[in-house]
């Protein structure tokens, strides 16, 4: 991708051509939306492994999202996404927010402070926490 600027629609249609270029059985694999931005993330910031994630190694597949979306039982049966993940993933990073910022005991003091500045450059603008 170059340097040029990308809005949010933007970006998403070029990550949906970019899954529409590999092979089928990819992204019947994948378990919902949300992976396939995060294996085309992991595929700019590793362009060594080449475009086409169908063609990596498993192993790199597996370094991108946990598990090769190849070897699931839905890569040939096909699967229907219905959702994308996202809220998933945002409420579990408002979970793991708020449990780091009740943490009563930490080996160093601000331990917490790092990555709960990560988490909220991702969860911002609501910060809300589960309860």
């Amino acid at each position: 991708m170059s340097n040029e600027l990308f809005n949010a629609r933007e970006y998403l249609a070029v990550v949906a051509e970019w899954l529409s270029y590999q092979d089928e059985c990819l992204s019947f694999g994948l378990v919902n939306s949300y992976d396939a931005l995060r294996l085309y993330d992991h595929a700019q910031a590793n362009p060594h492994l080449g475009e086409m994630a169908d063609e990596w190694l498993t192993q790199d597949r597996i370094a991108a999202l946990g598990y090769d979306p190849l070897e699931t039982q839905e890569a040939h049966e096909g699967r229907c996404v219905v959702d994308s993940g996202a809220t998933k993933a945002h409420n579990a990073l408002l979970a793991a927010r708020g449990l780091l910022d009740s943490v009563a005991f930490v080996a160093n003091e601000g331990d917490t402070t790092e990555v709960l500045a990560l988490i909220d450059e991702v969860v911002q603008p609501t910060n809300e926490v589960i309860g």
